[in-house]
């Protein structure tokens, strides 16, 4: 057993949830007028009715819920013949991830056999004035919201939470909690921030050239990158919510501090593209691959082949400061944002 995972436990044993601390909030909002359901045929309040729920705001692309998944599957695997239903309410943040066909991709690649809705208008996001990914709301056996949570961390409280609930109506539990033990953070101070790309929540662009939304043009290579920035050198056109090279050669760097580093792309109008990486000057290592990169003959590059999340860069738990060069080998691809860890 690792550290981690007994600290886990531990912190799970030491903070037990008496019912009474869970108050009522209101009453569970009903899941009228969303929709596709994937996994699962249309839920409604009289569907759910003395099953304990836990609601869960995700979208696909999304790398702070992508690490809750392994979560819920095995609460929905440990619980659901106890009488816990988890529904995933797919909010999405681009316009690709309101595809269905998209998500169910992103289903069958995580393993969730739990249900899932599509809310692409944030018709229940609204409902339940929601205002992050992920967030998991409590409901009781009387269609009650008893609690919430937002972010990562913190399952083992969430899942006393859950057993609390499950045994104030009366269901049997398994003996012994799953707490899966949690991945250490590289990086908890000085991580470099999430980052658009796009025109719309463009905030990190170093480049000396003016922004011209949606027009391609030119930009030059620097000498110096500075930490936190990225730069575009060739040719590029800055849409609202991505960038996409308009010619050859076209070029990314991002001097960055931090010891994971994803990038959510598209193949738009160039399927198959084939994203070169470079840090620090060289190719990736095998230690250093994030899952999507492949190393070959001295090389490491990533085949944007659908519209997700990309795994480039996972140091472990080292981090410090990395320079990132990335360069297309077609125009049309779609770069939409990086995330850190």
């Amino acid at each position: 057993m690792t550290l981690r995972k007994k600290l886990a436990e531990l912190l799970g044993r030491g903070r037990r949830v008496e019912a009474a601390s869970l108050t009522v909030e209101g009453p569970m909002p009903d899941f009228g007028g969303i929709g596709p359901w994937l996994n699962s045929g249309p839920l409604t309040a009289a569907a759910l009715a003395s099953r304990v729920v836990l609601v869960d705001f995700w979208t696909y692309s999304c790398i702070n819920c992508l690490r809750t998944l392994p979560h819920l599957q095995a609460w929905h695997e440990t619980y659901g013949g106890s009488g816990l239903t988890i529904i995933g309410v797919h909010t999405p943040e681009f316009d690709f991830e309101k595809d269905p066909d998209n998500v169910r991709l992103a289903i069958a690649r995580y393993g969730l056999t739990y249900p899932v809705v599509l809310d692409n208008d944030y018709t229940l996001w609204n409902r339940y004035r929601n205002r992050a990914w992920p967030a998991h709301y409590f409901i009781d056996a009387n269609g009650n919201i008893r609690y919430r949570h937002f972010g990562e961390g913190e399952y083992a409280h969430s899942e006393e939470v859950l057993r609390t609930l499950l045994a104030e109506a009366g269901r049997t539990l398994p003996a012994e909690p799953v707490h899966l033990a949690e991945p250490a953070l590289a990086c908890e101070r000085q991580l470099t921030p999430e980052t658009y790309l796009g025109s719309d929540r463009l905030e990190y662009l170093g480049s000396p050239e003016p922004v011209r939304a949606e027009v391609p043009q030119l930009y030059s290579s620097v000498a110096r990158p500075g930490l936190g920035i990225f730069y575009l050198a060739g040719q590029w056109r800055i849409d609202p919510d991505c960038i996409i090279p308009a010619g050859l050669p076209a070029k990314l760097i991002f001097r960055c501090r931090a010891a994971s580093i994803n990038l959510v792309a598209a193949p738009g109008a160039a399927p198959g593209c084939r994203i070169n990486i470079r840090l620090d000057g060289r190719a990736l290592k095998a230690s250093e691959n994030g899952g999507d990169a492949v190393i070959e003959n001295d090389a490491s590059y990533a085949v944007i082949d659908e519209a997700r999340l990309y795994r480039l860069v996972d140091c472990g738990a080292v981090c410090g400061e990395h320079l990132l060069e990335l360069e297309v080998d077609r125009p049309g691809v779609k770069l939409y944002s990086f995330t850190f860890g």
